[in-house]
């Protein structure tokens, strides 16, 4: 048995570069993608088991006692920064001038987190409780926000948007990953669990992978095809992942400076895959590759995270 765990173990130890790495590997696969796609769901709720799995319930529930620094953080991700973000572009006339790309913030801003990142951000040895509790009232609040920003802003977009379905599906995952986690955690044990922690991270890896074979199929082309976009488009997503970071670490300036790292990081981490299923294969192409490129500060944050940490850490040894 230690022979199969210990390539997943390895995978765990290297977890920031290691999920880099995936969505290369993913995007050298395309040919792959359409055996992968029927399999989203699955890693979806593989990775929400996972969460709870390496966090715990308990630590969950701790950050559910005083509960108001995890409402104002979901309110100011789920409400404010995609309405001023909408209302912003609808101003300047984005909806009309770029329909697509305008489109694009909605599988951008109107989601909940990914599904992965308290575990992302426990690689990061950020608090990864709190997180999972910022998670979890985020994707409780989709379906009712979502509609709202939908009925406001994208009422001339024609989006078969259905509030009702997502919270159901969202519902879904939830409770099939408590479930699981919960007799995971009996077969296995709580000291078996702590004890190789590290390869639950290689299976979180693993999963990533999954996903990112699955959704950047097209991207390839799309490179040959239209190198300026999609540079422009690789400038932008990162852009509004680093900005919704910033604006969140800013806004909870009266938590602690690791709960409030962590929710930032999640902030900037969005679930978009979550919309494109939701509103179908019927997207302009200038949204699905958004959605592909923004893949890339969702793969790739982590790492350059845990580098800039490195290097600040050796300047500061450096006499």
């Amino acid at each position: 048995m230690h022979v199969f765990l210990a390539p997943l173990t390895f995978l765990g130890r290297h977890g920031t570069l290691a999920i880099a790495l995936s969505l290369l590997v993913g995007t050298a696969l395309p040919f792959l993608s359409a055996v992968m796609r029927p399999f989203l769901d699955e890693a979806i709720l593989t990775l929400l088991t996972l969460a709870f799995l390496r966090i715990g319930f308990r630590a969950v529930g701790n950050e559910f006692k005083s509960p108001l620094p995890v409402i104002i953080a979901t309110v100011i991700a789920m409400l404010v920064m995609p309405a001023l973000a909408f209302w912003i572009a609808k101003a300047f006339g984005f909806d009309e001038s770029h329909p697509g790309l305008y489109l694009a913030l909605f599988i951008a801003l109107a989601v909940p987190p990914i599904t992965a990142v308290p575990i992302f951000a426990s690689l990061l040895r950020l608090p990864g409780a709190i997180a999972l509790a910022f998670l979890i009232l985020c994707m409780a609040a989709t379906p009712f926000v979502a509609t709202l920003h939908a009925r406001l802003f994208f009422s001339g977009q024609g989006l078969p948007f259905d509030g009702m379905t997502i919270g159901l599906r969202l519902a879904g995952f939830m409770a099939g990953a408590i479930i699981l986690a919960t007799i995971i955690k009996q077969l296995i044990g709580e000291e078996r669990l702590e004890r190789h922690r590290t390869t639950f991270d290689g299976i979180n890896v693993l999963v990533m992978l999954v996903f990112a074979i699955a959704v950047m199929d097209g991207f390839g082309p799309a490179i040959v095809t239209s190198p300026g976009l999609v540079a422009s488009l690789f400038v932008a997503t990162f852009a509004l992942a680093t900005a919704q970071m910033a604006v969140m670490r800013t806004a909870l300036f009266f938590l602690p400076t690791d709960q409030a790292m962590s929710i930032a990081f999640a902030t900037g981490l969005r679930n978009m895959g979550l919309m494109v299923a939701a509103l179908g294969l019927a997207i302009p192409e200038t949204t699905w590759l958004w959605f592909a490129v923004g893949q890339f500060p969702i793969y790739f944050m982590p790492w350059f995270i845990e580098l800039a940490r490195r290097q600040r850490q050796s300047s500061q040894l450096t006499p």
